[in-house]
């Protein structure tokens, strides 16, 4: 039996899109995440009932001692240099750990970092950005 060209053209097609589709889904982030993303409200209502949270500031000194301020206290480690000084945080490893940034993408990065690791991650989506656009409070002054 002979398939003719229109159909054969069809089945091929289907071949691709779903090769692609399967690509596109195993390089996909949400398909691999192992921490969670809370918007600045979230992250405030989390923060008020689990009070043992650590909240890592993952920006750099400047932008951590900057007019945006941080949050209240803050470990500041910038993701550049957490797989370095990981050990910092190994006696927290069994609290939740909120990491944020400026704007949300240095804070999944460290997510990842530290979800591999074993930690309990909430990402904070938006960052100081957000967090500040929301209106919330933050400090002002340079990391202890």
């Amino acid at each position: 039996m002979r398939m003719n060209s229109a159909l054969l053209t069809r089945l091929r097609l289907l071949v691709v899109f779903a090769t692609l589709g399967v690509a596109v889904a195993s390089c996909s982030d949400g398909a691999a995440q192992s921490y969670k993303t809370y918007t600045p409200a979230e992250v405030t209502t989390f923060l008020k009932q689990d009070t043992t949270a650590v909240v890592l500031d993952v920006r750099t000194p400047e932008e951590y001692a900057s007019e945006t301020g941080h949050l209240k206290n803050a470990k500041l480690i910038p993701v550049q240099q957490l797989e370095d000084r990981i050990g910092e945080l190994a006696s927290v490893k069994n609290k939740t750990v909120v990491a944020y940034c400026r704007s949300g993408h240095r804070s999944k990065q460290a997510s990842e970092i530290l979800s591999k690791k074993g930690f309990k991650i909430i990402n904070m989506d938006g960052g100081i950005t957000a967090w500040n656009a929301a209106g919330l409070p933050t400090e002002q002054g340079a990391a202890k």
